[in-house]
């Protein structure tokens, strides 16, 4: 991310008790979750081991911690908008039908509904601002963001938000005809120069699934100009323990070219990331949530476009063993994971404690850092100086089309520090951002 590390992350929360979906937006420079110097870093930091395969991650727990000062409590923040759900005539197995999808500005949040509408938040010179977008051609039941940068279009228009690509986690491929599942939100006009607003284009899926009754997307990267998505027949490739998912029923990658609209096939393997993986143009890398373990996980995905599948040597997962024997994680609830830029993070696990009679949920936030130890690529120990700006140059591919990984040597995970969101058990934090 150009300019420094972002402010903002925003949480999309349902309160399943009221029916309601609420945003919210905790403010990083009111609540630090990273230490600001490579002195204190070494002092007080963690560097996390690293494992070959998830089923090797150790999971021995640290007891009798101190859980006040291993993550204080966060205070929540105000909510920004409340949404009630809309009133639809027909069954929904899900009732998450509201949505919120990121964009590639942190303070814009488009908002999508099972009623195909599109909205989008903003907030600006403190005022709450909502505008309508193109509606959706077609229901989303598990969507899946996919924001593009903005290009000197965008940003002439004053359109900071950059293109939406948005596809449905849970694809019927044998419906796409009359059932849109991949749409774009796109910023164009009439002509080149003149009269230029959105528009909701229809994008087919990969010709080689348009045969399945259903496929499940695992993953999606932007590589370049490409999205690259993982998609195979079967739900339960989280669980697979080969590397290369090759015995996932219907496993393979996909990539969809921007420009062309066309679509070519990478291989008959998974990509080893669950959901979205961002790319850190300091390391070369793309960083993500494992697709096995729900564990951190980085890897170089630059070669993917041509066929290239991400070999053992050229990925990193690191194991979960700084959490109270206590905390206990919530199996329906996957981490995520918020890429603030220069190679930082912040992680989130859905927890719950069991050290009293009644369960308390709640989630853990955790600063972590990416970034190579032997100085050959990244900033060393830390990819920012004090005040949390860029502290050199990096990678003008914001989005990885050639990489520069190369080699994992020397790559490490540093976890800072933590802070407990503590809320009702009747909320769920549904997305962040």
């Amino acid at each position: 991310m150009k300019g420094g590390m972002r402010r903002i992350l925003n949480l999309g929360l349902y309160d399943g008790r009221r029916h309601l979906y609420s945003l919210r937006r905790l403010d990083l420079l009111k609540i630090n979750f990273f230490h600001p110097t490579a002195e204190q870093v070494a002092a007080h930091g963690k560097v996390l081991p690293t494992v070959l395969t998830p089923a090797e991650a150790n999971t021995t727990r640290i007891s009798g911690t101190n859980l006040a000062a291993a993550a204080p409590k966060i205070d929540p923040p105000k909510t920004e908008l409340v949404i009630r759900p809309p009133q639809l005539d027909y069954s929904m197995w899900n009732h998450h039908t509201v949505h919120f999808l990121p964009t590639a500005s942190e303070s814009k949040v488009v908002i999508a509904d099972r009623g195909n509408r599109m909205l989008r938040f903003d907030v600006v010179d403190g005022t709450r601002c909502i505008d309508t977008l193109p509606w959706l051609n077609g229901p989303k039941v598990m969507p899946m963001a996919i924001s593009v940068p903005p290009t000197d279009v965008h940003i002439h228009d004053g359109e900071d938000t950059g293109d939406l690509y948005i596809i449905d986690g849970l694809l019927y491929p044998h419906m796409a005809e009359e059932r849109p599942q991949f749409e774009a939100l796109v910023w164009r006009g009439i002509r080149p120069t003149r009269h230029r607003f959105w528009h909701c284009d229809i994008l087919p899926l990969p010709p080689w699934i348009t045969h399945r009754k259903r496929a499940f997307v695992h993953s999606h990267a932007l590589v370049g100009d490409t999205i690259c998505f993982s998609i195979s027949s079967t739900e339960g490739a989280s669980t697979y323990r080969s590397s290369n998912s090759a015995g996932v029923e219907g496993a393979g990658t996909y990539c969809f070219h921007i420009e062309t609209r066309e679509w070519s096939k990478a291989g008959d393997w998974l990509m080893p990331f669950h959901g979205k993986a961002d790319y850190v143009p300091e390391l070369g890398l793309w960083f993500g949530i494992s697709l096995q373990g729900n564990l951190p996980c980085a890897a170089d995905l630059s070669g993917v476009v041509t066929g290239e599948e991400p070999s053992p040597e050229k990925m990193r997962i690191w194991a979960r063993d700084d959490l109270p024997d206590e905390w206990q994680p919530d199996i329906l609830f996957r981490s995520k994971v918020a890429s603030l830029g220069s190679g930082r993070f912040i992680l989130m696990d859905m927890l719950g404690t069991i050290a009293s009679a009644s369960r308390k949920e709640f989630t853990l936030f955790t600063g972590i850092e990416v970034a190579f130890s032997n100085g050959s690529k990244g900033k060393g120990n830390s990819g920012t100086d004090g005040s949390g700006n860029e502290s050199g140059s990096g990678d003008d591919s914001e989005n990885g089309g050639k990489g520069k990984a190369g080699t994992m040597c020397g790559l490490r995970m540093i976890k800072h520090k933590s802070g407990r969101y503590m809320y009702n058990r009747q909320l769920e934090i549904q997305a962040v951002f």
